[in-house]
């Protein structure tokens, strides 16, 4: 997966709830595996995490706790050194005579791999897609890459255990190994070989050598209760083997792992069941899918789902992407149950809320009843967002455009950066096109579009379509589509989808539109532009499976930078603020599949590619609908809808969750 793929950003919906299984089991018998970045161009070190992934192996990004190292080092002097400057000290390994790999059968049991429940939240970096649009084409499949660290990367006891050597091995071990189909010896293939070691004293700060023997026997201290814990929780844990997170270091607070206290359900509770409003049709019969209930955009209980959004956030950073997508569902039936909310039992009622989210409820009401230095009805999971240092500066990286979680880790974890100055002068060369014009224009996308200003944008726009296309009798429409259709006041950016009755006219139609606006110079930037649905006739995606990600690009489409040329001449500078704006190309018979792909919230757009599959045996996306079968015929669910509106509300109805308006797809 590449460092920016600017087609995609990171709101992409998801059904299934784990990566895809390694092709192979390789490298399955390999302890952690650390990619060392030195020499590596982004596109390149990404496919090298997605080989070792796809056989088997382990990535891990602390290079502590990997046993094999691969990198683009020829030298032994300069792999020693590369491992010392990423804090991993060791001493040399003469080399012997035959070196073949080490099994995981052969390590410690003390330090055997641990298996993470998924229903857990821990931590952490490598770029990744980034979705710039308000809707996913990455069918019922979450948008993530097949080396996500959120489900391959391992965990072990801090410090060095009875195995403590590293071997640096050169690329072509990895290489050779899959094409062998086995692991192969690393005879030839090894750079340097060491034994971990601790720091050495005399390479610490004063300060931190008079510490050390204190800290040496609080960590065996730790290492050991840490040891005693993994094999207390082995048993109950070896059935979620596929999600392994990392470590987060030790400068964030520990304050986002902390539980909110147990709720408890009492006597009196069940006692007053009889005051609780009657239950939605939707609770009383178990819909699960967002997609067939309304949740309108100021829902009953909305200050309690900003804190559940806060906590989702921290999940996004963390790369807890189990824990991201139980959260959405959580959310969107909050968002989507019409009372006001008394009780934590209430909750337990929702499709997809369970007794952790009843106990923030439960913190939730408690804090807002007393007097509390934090605001009334804050939970602390989700303060956290604002307090630990490591998420702010984190999340302040992933407001960047063009910056999704995992680059925004790279930067911190990797580059060390911790605010866009740093970014500015030390990696400015290093940043994509893209992020850098994020950077440059970081206060002015954040401030938000307001109504008015994106339908003058989505007038300018058609009144360019029709200018270039004058055969269109000036019937081309422009329906501006995200969070504006939802009814939201202000806007991240401006989603314009552009279309017309004869399909001449919208071919190839893109490319028009943004050099007539760049000749004007409402365009200052034009960061991606995309003729895929041109290429293959704008006809609907054909259906090739389930690969996640690979379908977003299934329209024409131009992300652009946007401002107004119209200022005071008199001014030096064009003082108009600089917006994000998408248009997107859709042929008229499938025009409906654009309008309702590019309209709901997050949840709702994945929600209704499952529900599609599941019911149906249907794919969707924004280019239209097709069976799940060898053939994938079309499926036209639109046909005789005289306008937009009435193919979209077709579509919806045809294919069984009912028409809603858009103001009531907002799960958030």
């Amino acid at each position: 997966m590449s460092d920016l793929n600017l087609a995609t950003k990171g709101s992409a919906p998801s059904d299934g709830l784990i990566p895809d299984a390694p092709q192979t089991t390789i490298f399955s018998d390999q302890g952690p595996i650390f990619i060392l970045p030195t020499h590596l161009p982004m596109d390149r070190l990404h496919g090298i995490e997605d080989k070792v992934v796809r056989n088997g192996g382990t990535l891990t990004y602390d290079i502590s706790e990997a046993e094999v190292i691969l990198g683009k080092i020829s030298q032994k002097k300069r792999g020693a050194l590369e491992l010392r400057s990423r804090g991993l000290w060791t001493e040399e390994i003469p080399d012997p005579v035959h070196l073949s790999p080490p099994s995981q059968s052969d390590v410690e049991p003390a330090l055997k791999r641990r298996k993470i429940d998924p229903t857990s939240a821990t931590s952490t970096l490598a770029a990744e897609v980034v979705d710039l649009s308000t809707e996913s084409e990455s069918d019922e499949n979450e948008i993530h890459s097949l080396h996500d660290p959120a489900s391959y990367l391992v965990l072990h006891p801090a410090g060095p255990g009875p195995e403590k050597s590293v071997a640096l091995l050169s690329l072509e071990w990895l290489d050779q190994s899959i094409a062998a189909g086995s692991v192969i010896p690393w005879n030839s293939f090894v750079v340097y070989r060491g034994r971990k070691i601790p720091k050495p004293v005399s390479a610490q700060s004063p300060t931190l050598a008079a510490a050390v023997s204190q800290q040496r026997s609080t960590s065996a201290i730790l290492r050991r209760a840490k040891e005693d814990a993994f094999s207390q929780s082995s048993t109950t844990s070896s059935q979620h083997s596929h999600f392994r997170r990392p470590r987060e270091p030790l400068d964030g607070q520990a304050s986002q792992r902390h539980p909110p206290a147990l709720y408890r359900q009492t006597t009196s509770e069940h006692d007053e069941t009889a005051d609780l409003p009657p239950e939605p049709d939707w609770v009383r019969e178990g819909i699960a899918y967002a997609c067939q209930r309304s949740a309108p955009l100021h829902p009953p209980n909305e200050d309690f789902i900003s804190q559940l959004v806060k906590i989702r956030r921290i999940r996004e950073l963390t790369l807890d992407e189990i824990g991201v997508r139980a959260y959405s569902t959580s959310i969107a039936a909050i968002a989507a149950y019409p009372y006001v909310i008394k009780r934590p039992s209430e909750i337990l009622t929702l499709p997809g809320c369970e007794a952790k989210i009843a106990n923030l409820f439960a913190e939730y009401q408690q804090r807002g009843s007393c007097n509390h230095t934090d605001e009334d009805g804050n939970v602390s999971a989700a303060n956290t967002l604002e307090t630990d240092p490591v998420l702010r500066v984190l999340n302040q990286f992933n407001l960047i455009w063009g910056v999704g979680v995992k680059t925004a880790r790279d930067f911190y974890y990797h580059r060390g950066w911790r605010d866009l100055d740093d970014i500015v002068e030390n990696g400015w060369n290093s940043l994509t096109r893209a992020q850098q014009i994020g950077v440059k224009f970081f206060d002015e996308f954040l401030q938000g579009v307001s109504r008015l200003e994106s339908e003058s944008i989505a007038e300018t726009i058609c009144r360019h379509a029709n200018r270039i296309r004058p055969e269109a009798e000036g019937k081309v429409e422009c329906i501006i589509v995200g969070g504006y259709r939802r009814g939201k006041e202000s806007s991240g950016d401006v989603d314009v989808i552009v279309t017309h009755r004869d399909e001449n006219i919208t071919d190839s139609l893109i490319v028009d539109i943004v050099t007539s606006l760049e000749a004007e110079q409402y365009v200052t930037h034009t960061l991606s532009l995309h003729l895929t649905s041109s290429h293959r006739e704008q006809q609907t995606l054909p259906y090739r499976g389930d690969e996640p990600g690979r379908h977003f690009d299934s329209l024409d489409k131009a992300l652009v930078v946007w401002q107004d040329p119209q200022f005071d001449k008199t001014l030096k500078k064009n003082p108009n603020p600089h917006r994000r704006v998408d248009i997107i190309i859709s042929p008229w018979h499938t025009v409906g599949c654009a309008v309702l792909g590019w309209s709901g919230d997050t949840t709702f757009e994945r929600d209704l590619r499952r529900y599609v599959k599941k019911a149906h045996g249907w794919k969707f996306d924004s280019s239209g609908v097709r069976e799940r079968t060898a053939g994938g015929r079309v499926i036209d669910l639109e046909h005789g809808g005289e306008t937009w509106e009435e193919r979209e509300r077709l579509l919806m109805e045809r294919m069984g969750i009912g028409w809603r308006p858009p103001h009531e797809r907002c799960t958030r």
